[in-house]
């Protein structure tokens, strides 16, 4: 199983970079992060861009990867209840899990019909790369719970 997080756009040179490298060292589970592109983005309308989006999203995934779409109106999970779900799919299936965070227009109702589960990050609107910190910080929590390690304290 490896964990990769889709994500439009790049980090470039900031410091949310330096943060996001920081956690992935940490965790030992098999993880990557894919930053996609779209071309011409800025000429697009919002439902053309998330459906431009959705193209390559669906380009990018197989028919058996474990698709967990990020959306504002997703479930709400806490930490414990989040790596419960990571370490099923970790022992239940050899499946990819792939984390989908949307453009800032959100994600095209395909991929929300697609995914396998629908989780958000907060009931607060997150900038974007504020969002792969809390992911990845999360995914880092979930591994430290699963290994029963002191980080994550109740």
């Amino acid at each position: 199983m490896k964990i990769i997080i889709f994500a439009f756009g790049s980090f470039n040179n900031s410091p949310y970079k330096i943060i996001f490298e920081e956690f992935i060292k940490r965790i030992t589970f098999k993880i990557e992060l894919r930053e996609l592109k779209l071309k011409n983005a800025n000429n697009l309308n919002s439902d053309l861009l998330k459906q431009k989006e959705c193209e390559i999203i669906l380009n990018n995934i197989k028919k058996d990867d474990v698709i967990i779409a990020l959306d504002e109106k997703g479930k709400q999970l806490d930490s414990v209840e989040f790596s419960k779900i990571i370490n099923n799919y970790r022992i239940n299936c050899s499946r990819d899990i792939i984390f989908i965070l949307g453009g800032a227009d959100g994600l095209d109702q395909m991929i929300i019909k697609r995914a396998n589960l629908v989780m958000s990050l907060s009931k607060m609107t997150l900038p974007h790369l504020m969002a792969r910190i809390v992911l990845i910080e999360q995914i880092y929590r979930a591994q430290t719970i699963i290994n029963n390690h002191p980080y994550h304290r109740v």
